[in-house]
Order: structure tokens, then sequence, then C-alpha cells
């Protein structure tokens, strides 16, 4: 656990005070501060930052400038990605719950390979919402389904795991993302640096290690929220030409998550500054 024993776990608040819960759930999950998405939280701090925003906002400024100008230049392509990401995550909620899964036609080919890959989850535990009626507490009256995580400081994030399951006998985290090119798990150092084969593959590991980060956020949150402890995770990356998946072991997401408390630690203080300015 990341919480010390002198700091309840999520999943002790809930099991001392589900009323706590039942207040929690009876409002929308999500809200804007700042113009950053937040989430409300059953602790004593109040609304916490969401994985997302946490990680956006603790991003180098020469990345913020560089994605800054890159929207300016393609406009309505990050809305469109978002729109297309959407369809998709759908499509595999329905699938893993064994409903009726309605692909938009201009998404296909994004949604081609990704059921052979689900069907390796055997029993599924949360897609994008808890299935299981235990961990109801952890879905919104607006239908979020959401982990709350805090650090050894008490300093919390919240964020919505897209799956949870049992794949090849272990309990797999597994995070979809849809992308016009191909992630890369390794830095592209058998590329030409400055080449257009270079800077796909450097884009691919940039989103590729911000999903790690990712991933670390919201094992801990699993842990400290539903009181299990995730064995394996799984990048799955759906594009026009192929699904991808990428394996982490539990020791690569051991990294992750010290990585994600880093990033947590860093953001809280960027914070403490700007309310001293």
């Amino acid at each position: 656990m990341v919480v010390d024993n002198e700091s309840p776990t999520v999943y002790d608040l809930y099991n001392e005070d589900p009323e706590t819960f039942l207040a929690l759930n009876s409002k929308p999950a999500r809200i804007v501060i700042n113009g950053k998405r937040h989430y409300e939280t059953p602790f004593l701090t109040g609304p916490a930052a969401s994985v997302t925003t946490i990680i956006s906002e603790t991003a180098s400024e020469a990345n913020k400038k560089k994605l800054e100008l890159w929207s300016k230049n393609n406009p309505g392509v990050k809305e469109a990605a978002a729109e297309r990401g959407t369809a998709i995550h759908s499509c595999m909620e329905h699938y893993l719950k064994k409903e009726d899964v309605d692909v938009p036609q201009q998404y296909s080919d994004y949604w081609t390979g990704m059921p052979s890959i689900l069907d390796q989850f055997h029993e599924v535990i949360w897609a994008e919402t808890p299935l299981y009626d235990h961990h109801q507490f952890a879905l919104s009256e607006d239908g979020i389904g959401r982990v709350w995580g805090r650090d050894e400081e008490e300093r919390p994030w919240v964020g919505s795991p897209d799956i949870i399951g049992i794949a090849g006998g272990k309990l797999t985290l597994a995070d979809l993302k849809t992308s016009a090119k191909p992630y890369c798990r390794w830095w592209p150092k058998e590329y030409p640096k400055g080449s257009p084969e270079w800077r796909v593959r450097l884009g691919g590991y940039m989103k590729f290690k911000k999903c790690c980060l990712q991933l670390g956020a919201y094992a801990l949150g699993i842990e400290q929220t539903l009181n299990m402890k995730v064995d394996q995770a799984a990048i799955l990356v759906s594009t026009p030409e192929d699904t991808q998946l990428f394996k982490i072991s539990r020791r690569h997401l051991d990294f992750c998550q010290k990585d994600w408390l880093k990033v947590v630690a860093e953001y809280y203080e960027q914070i403490s500054l700007d309310y001293e300015v």
C-alpha cells in the first residue's frame, strides 16, 4: 500500500462509513477547476486532480509549447482523435460486458483487431465501470467509475481505469489507446535522428511512457480503493493498420508506480509555489 498505517485506504473508509460514499455518488464525479479535470473524493482535502491533469500539468514547458503549436497548426485534429477514442472505448466496454457492439463505420479499421485481444480476459471485473456489486461504491450517479489514491503525504489523485480482469490467470490492468501512428516501447536509436521514421517512433515512445505513468497511478488507486493488487498490466493500442499489445510485468509496474509518485510530488509542489506567488 502507498499510504501508511495511520492513514486508512479508501477501501477502509468505505467499510467504516458507506453512507459517505452514498452521498459522494449522488453528485457528478467530475468537476472542472481552473479549466482542469478534477474528481470529488471521500477525503477531507476535497476534490483531487485527475491522473491526466497531473501528467499534463507536470509536462515540461517545451513540451507544452510544442503541443500548443501543434494544435494551432492542426485545427480539429485533437477533437477528432478524442471523438474516435470515445467511440472505440465505448465499443470495448460493450464487448467486455457482452452487450451489442455498434462500431461506427468511420472507425471500423480501429476496431478490427480488438476483439481477439479482449477475448484474452476470461473474467472481467471492470470495463470503464465496476461490474461486481461490492465495487459499486466506486461508481458515481452519472456513470463514472473511478479509483482514488494518495501518497505517503496524503496528496491525492483520481483516475478511471479502462479494464481490470483476469488474463492468463493473473489480475490484469489494461489501458486502451487509439492512435493514428503506432506506439513504441523503446527509444528509436536504430533510426537516424530527425528522420521521418525516427520522429514517428519517438512520438510512439513518448506516448508509451506517458501511458506507463497512467498505469502506475491506476494500479496504486486499485490497491487502495478495491483492495486488490494488480499482477500485471497491458497497453492496448488501436491503429488503422494494426492493434498493438504491450505487456507490462509486475516488476515494470513497480517502476511505473515509483515514477508516478515522483510526478505527484512535483505536481503538488508546483501548486504550492503557485499559491505562494
